[in-house]
């Protein structure tokens, strides 16, 4: 009997959870939700401590939502599971059972809840690539570390290699250059 082949986690096709073990959530401790400072709140139901992939619960009464325009350090999904949840800068309304993919890097929301709603929010790496306003450091989640800086010293150095483009100068009295 032949044995099956592991999937390469260099090939993106699966990453090997530390401790290689089954999690079984069958009742919600109410100490986990953290309330957020914009008025929703997020329970934490699963993260990756390498990757900072995450799943989690998101709950959003009714006329709440995500306050401004953004970002995210890694590709977003979410699942509503009841209410209904709009993002306002493109009509997109998530009802019981819509699914949602946001890439990375991409600006989106704000948001609102048009009615109480509860969706599973889902990240395959960090969330984000600085805090963002409407959070707190003991609220973010995943913050992408140095991700910002290489970027930064990345651009400096393509700065310093990239040859100038500013137009030749013209020689005195021929038009030419």
């Amino acid at each position: 009997m032949a044995t099956p082949k592991k999937k390469s986690a260099k090939a993106g096709l699966s990453v090997k959870i530390p401790g290689g073990r089954e999690i079984l959530i069958d009742k919600l401790d109410p100490k986990g939700w953290r309330n957020i400072p914009a008025g929703f709140r997020i329970y934490r139901l699963w993260e990756h401590p390498k990757t900072h992939a995450s799943i989690s619960l998101f709950e959003i009464p009714k006329g709440v939502g995500v306050p401004t325009r953004h970002v995210h350090a890694s590709n977003q999904f979410m699942y509503c599971l009841k209410g209904e949840y709009e993002y306002l800068s493109n009509g997109l309304v998530l009802k019981p059972g819509a699914f949602y993919m946001n890439p990375q890097g991409h600006p989106h929301g704000p948001t609102i809840a048009r009615k109480d709603s509860l969706l599973i929010e889902m990240y395959d790496g960090p969330h984000y690539f600085e805090v963002p306003s409407y959070h707190t450091k003991d609220t973010v989640g995943s913050v992408a570390g140095g991700v910002k800086k290489k970027a930064k010293k990345s651009a400096k150095k393509t700065a310093k290699k990239a040859p100038s483009r500013a137009p030749a100068k013209k020689k005195p009295g021929t038009g030419r250059r």
